[in-house]
Formats: C-alpha cells, sequence, structure tokens
C-alpha cells in the first residue's frame, strides 16, 4: 500500500495554511514581496497543497516576486515545523489504527509525498510514522525527482508484486497509473473530483480503506 502524505495522512489544511501565510505575511511586511499588499486567500492557499515545491507558489506570488519563491518555501517551512513541535495539526482521525491493521495483514506501507525532506522529517518523527512505514520519500528533496518515479524505486525497494496508491491529488492517479497501479482517491483530501476521473475506488474517511483491501 503506497500513501501520499498531506490530504491522505495528515491533515494539513488547518496549520499549514496558517505557516504558509504567517510567511507571506512576514516577507511582506519586510518589502520582500513587491506587489503584494496582503497574504493569498486560504482557500488558495490550501488548493496548492500536494503540489510539488516548485510548483507550489506559482499560482500564489506575481510574477515580479516568483523569484522569492525558494525563500518564501524556506520560511513556511520553518513555521510548519515549529507549529508541529506545538502541537498544531494531527494526522486524520484512525490513520495509526488503519495503518498498523494493514501492517499486521503483513501489507508493506509505503509513504511518498511531493513535501520537502526536512517537513517529511518533522511530520514522521512528530507521529511516529516510522514505526509503521516500509519505505518514505519526499519527493521534493530535488525537482529533478518525481513522484513516479519515486513510488516505482519504493515498490523495488521493498519487493512489492502488486500494490496499490492511496492519494487526493492527480500527482497521486499519474503515479498509480505509470506504475500500473490501482487508485484509491481521498475525497477527503485537497483534489478536486475532475482529478480523480478514472481512480478504481473512492473514500471519505481513511477508516474505509481496510474493507477495501482484499
Amino acid at each position: 500500500m503506497a500513501f501520499d502524505m498531506d490530504g491522505t495522512l495528515l491533515n494539513s489544511g488547518g496549520f499549514g495554511v496558517r505557516a504558509i501565510r504567517l510567511a507571506f505575511e512576514q516577507m511582506i511586511a519586510l518589502g520582500d514581496l513587491p506587489g503584494l499588499a496582503s497574504a493569498p486567500p486560504d482557500d488558495l492557499i490550501r488548493a496548492q497543497i500536494g503540489k510539488p515545491p516548485h510548483e507550489f507558489y506559482r499560482d500564489l506570488l506575481p510574477e515580479g516576486s516568483r523569484h522569492q519563491a525558494g525563500h518564501l518555501h524556506s520560511i513556511a517551512g520553518a513555521n510548519e515545523r515549529a507549529f508541529l513541535k506545538q502541537g498544531q495539526g494531527g494526522l486524520f482521525d484512525g490513520v495509526p489504527e488503519v495503518l498498523s491493521g494493514l501492517r499486521a495483514r503483513g501489507l508493506k506501507l509505503l509513504l511518498v509525498s511531493n513535501c520537502t525532506q526536512d517537513y517529511l522529517d518533522a511530520v514522521v518523527g512528530t507521529f511516529s510514522l516510522d514505526l509503521l512505514l516500509h519505505f518514505r520519500s519526499a519527493v521534493g528533496r530535488d525537482a529533478r525527482l518525481t513522484k513516479t518515479a519515486e513510488l516505482a524505486r519504493g515498490l523495488a525497494e521493498v519487493g512489492a508484486k502488486s500494490a496499490v496508491m492511496v492519494g487526493d491529488r492527480h500527482h497521486d492517479l499519474d503515479a498509480a497509473r505509470a506504475n500500473h497501479l490501482w487508485f484509491i482517491a481521498c475525497l477527503y483530501g485537497y483534489g478536486k473530483p475532475e482529478e480523480f476521473v478514472g481512480a478504481e475506488a473512492s473514500i471519505g474517511d481513511i477508516r474505509e480503506l481496510p474493507a477495501l483491501i482484499a
């Protein structure tokens, strides 16, 4: 079983959006984002969750400020890690129990996220996910990587002969298709319905997943 993280296992729509909004506000206050008088609306920020870092800020920054995307992302990441340490944010209800149950059934569990390495490490460490996972990858650690390729690497590393991908964005569906996997769409995440056309199944709660796995 391969999983995306944000919007699939991690409920980041609250603390993550606050962290990014705060980063915008901090840089605007310093005059580092010319052309912006205020942070983007929360719903626009939330709609970006799940995209690779090099794409994430493309629709949030005016063209003249896009060269600041890396710096903005660094500040936002520091805010996110601080919020996690403060106990803000959490896994979706039922995630630990679902992962534990799947692992007990003998399934190898993979986590493949478009996020950066420091963010993945912070989330995994905060929620002790390494006790449940057999493989994890932060695709955003290198702009040359793709979710498709990292998913393939993880499947090879655990010796999987068949697998299912679970996620909430079209990136997850695309990676599943490229690796000839079934895809289960998480309707409770941050993707839009049109991103899941062709999914083999969908769930409105992670606790619905075990019943779909024979």
